[in-house]
């Protein structure tokens, strides 16, 4: 990934505190730990408050002949301007909660809009990751304003971060100002479709990148660099849905997300893919040029390189197939075949025993180029499928009741 850095935002709000963090160079635990920080953050919020918050336990009451009412907390009801008449939103959570808003029913939230001064941002690429940041946070409008004018320098990173972003377009520009606008409609972008692009993709610069060493006419491996685009702005704009996802129920419900405790596992699922397709980028960037070089590869390499491929597809395709159908023994024997390959892998890459010379068992140099990326990569399917195991393992929460007939339900404000 080019883009260096990712921001995002607790709470939402254009005032927030914005956080920045590397996202290449990371170790597994990094990742796991930064891949998920927002939806971590936000529940710790919650939990903070609800241990502050006082409970009040009241008695339900029946009320006529097949009605039920329960009372409303006076000073709550006040606070927020409730009296006879008033309309309040009640929604069933899925862990059998009934959650109670005051207002009409909005189905989305209002659109959040974020200013940006791009004088107190000269570093490189400051302005991406700030547009970014503000992006996948939820802003719908993003201005970016200077006191003086905005530097060529800075207007052209401006234009390379939009076009980097699902559904972002510049409405209007001067020279001290850009106004990007965002025209995605969340509802058009199914979280589960938006993994299966990225398994797609990924898949697609393995076979790219590994099919050259392997013999095998595939495509040309520059395709890879440009695909690794496609799989940075599918990441952006999956983490979107899931924050998204994350504060409006009503949306989470149309995107596919019907179980909040997927948004964890789906949000690391979509991080490791773009790794992943990292990996696949530097490799080609890598072999290109000693492809070029006119030498082709030799029929042992090309034998050793078809194996490896073959076995590492075999645990991408029992991983991800695991992963969207949460088969249990497809991911366990996933996990078998990784541990397998990894000690095969390493093997390789040991030195011929009692020769410090210049063997011809050595390792080729491509052959060592591809080696520890192969490992990396195998790893990460490794946690999808752990993933995976641990949303088959997990209790359901409490399914939603089903009422027998339709009833009215009354509530009244008392102290």
């Amino acid at each position: 990934m080019r883009l260096l850095a990712g921001l995002e935002r607790v709470g939402g709000g254009p005032s927030d505190t914005v956080d920045s963090y590397p996202v290449n160079g990371m170790t597994g635990a990094e990742i796991v730990f930064r891949g998920i920080s927002y939806i971590r953050r936000t529940y710790l919020l919650r939990s903070m408050h609800i241990a502050n918050m006082e409970l009040d336990s009241r008695k339900v009451q029946k009320l006529g002949y097949s009605s039920l009412g329960v009372s409303l907390p006076k000073p709550w009801a006040e606070s927020n301007g409730i009296q006879p008449g008033s309309v309040v939103n009640m929604s069933i959570e899925d862990d059998g909660t009934l959650r109670v808003r005051v207002g009409p029913f909005e189905e989305y939230p209002t659109a959040a809009e974020a200013t940006i001064d791009a004088d107190s941002w000269s570093g490189p690429e400051s302005l991406t990751r700030l547009i970014t940041g503000n992006y996948i946070v939820g802003c719908n409008t993003i201005k970016v304003r200077s006191r003086e004018e905005i530097s060529p320098g800075q207007l052209q990173e401006i234009h390379e971060a939009v076009r980097g972003l699902t559904g972002l377009t510049i409405v209007n520009q001067g020279p001290r100002f850009v106004t990007i606008e965002n025209f995605v409609e969340p509802t058009r972008f199914p979280i589960d479709g938006l993994l299966r692009r990225l398994h797609y993709l990924t898949s697609r610069m393995e076979k790219l990148a590994l099919g050259v060493l392997a013999g095998e006419a595939v495509g040309r491996i520059e395709e890879v660099a440009r695909m690794e685009i496609e799989v940075d702005r599918l990441y952006w704009l999956v983490v979107r849905q899931l924050l998204l996802a994350a504060s409006n129920r009503s949306v989470a419900a149309k995107i596919g997300v019907t179980e909040p405790r997927h948004l964890l596992g789906d949000r690391l699922a979509a991080a490791t893919l773009e790794n992943v397709g990292d990996l696949w980028e530097e490799m080609a960037a890598e072999i290109g040029p000693a492809m070029r070089s006119g030498r082709p590869p030799t029929k042992d390499l090309a034998k050793t390189v078809g194996g490896l491929k073959a076995r590492l597809e075999k645990i991408i395709e029992l991983t991800m197939t695991s992963f969207f159908a949460s088969d249990l023994k497809k991911a366990n024997e996933a996990l078998d075949l990784q541990m397998a390959l990894v000690r095969d892998l390493r093997q390789l890459g040991l030195p011929p025993a009692r020769s410090r010379s210049n063997s011809t068992k050595a390792p080729s140099n491509l052959l060592g180029i591809i080696l520890r990326p192969l490992e990396h990569v195998s790893k990460y399917y490794a946690t999808i499928a752990q993933v995976t195991i641990n949303r088959v393992l997990e209790s359901p929460l409490r399914p939603r009741p089903m009422p027998p007939e339709p009833s009215t339900a009354s509530v009244a404000a008392t102290g």
